[in-house]
Parts: C-alpha cells; structure tokens; sequence
C-alpha cells in the first residue's frame, strides 16, 4: 500500500482511537525495516505517535480519576511553570499529557481508590449471606409447620 492510500485508510475509516492508535503503530513499525536511521519523515511521524499516544492513554486516566471523584495533578505550580506531572506537546506546545511520573501518580490513586471501594463491599458479603441463609431457614420452617398442620 502507498503512504497516500495508508493515511488515507488510518484517518477515514471508522473505528475507534485506539484501534487507530494500534495501527498507525503497526503500519510505522513495518516502515521501520524499510527506512534508514537518518530519515527525518520517519522520527518526525515517530515522534507524533509517540505523542498521539501519551494524549490517548493521559485522557483515558484522567477520565476514570474524573468518575472516581480522585483530584487530579495541576498542570502549572507556582504561576506558570510546568508541573513535573505534565509534559507540553513538542509538535504545536498546546498540547498537554501525562508524563510518566503523573501516569504512575494517577495510576496508584485509581488502584487505591478502587481497593478501597471493593473492600468495602467484601466487608457486606458475610451478612449478606448470613441473611440469605436466615431466610432460608425461615422459609423451610414454615414449609414444614404448614405441612403438619402445626398452627
């Protein structure tokens, strides 16, 4: 397939972005066995993926922080200088996303956010089945008393 036909099947196609993240990858990785290490076209479009990515994956993150109601880290500290959590897009510089420390921070927090939620349901599964287990009882007391008629 031509490099024309190939952006053309990556951007129109329908699907989703990830699955369109996964086959830009795919399609730049088989390139690779046919370039030289010097191509710029090559590093640049490298470069975009790589940040296409980061933005992809940072959004997802934040996205499950948002809806586990966990903060998450501020892009600028102390006026206007970068956090360490963030990095700045070096195609356009408008483009921001988690870099790797802020990944793992947001990471951790989801993990413990949600341990701490599905503990909490564990710790009401013994008296959940202590009560399924009285009605049960209950249910077969009653069963009996009406079978023998005892009122």
């Amino acid at each position: 397939m031509q490099k024309m036909q190939i952006d053309w099947f990556v951007n129109k196609v329908p699907m989703t972005q990830g699955l369109r993240l996964r086959v830009r990858r795919y399609l730049l990785d088989r390139e690779t066995l046919h370039s030289s290490p010097d191509d710029d076209d090559w590093l640049f479009e490298y470069q975009l993926l790589e940040e296409d990515e980061s933005a992809y994956h940072s959004r997802k993150l934040l996205k499950t922080a948002r809806n586990l109601r966990i903060p998450t880290p501020s892009v600028y500290v102390d006026g206007m200088k970068l956090s360490g959590d963030w990095e700045r897009s070096r195609d356009n510089g408008r483009l921001f996303f988690l870099s790797l420390v802020g990944e793992k921070k947001i990471r951790d927090a989801i993990r413990e956010e949600e341990k701490y939620r599905s503990e909490k349901w564990a710790r009401r599964i013994p008296y959940i089945t202590a009560l399924s287990g009285l009605a049960g009882t209950i249910t077969g007391l009653l069963a009996v008393l009406s079978k023998y008629g005892i009122s």
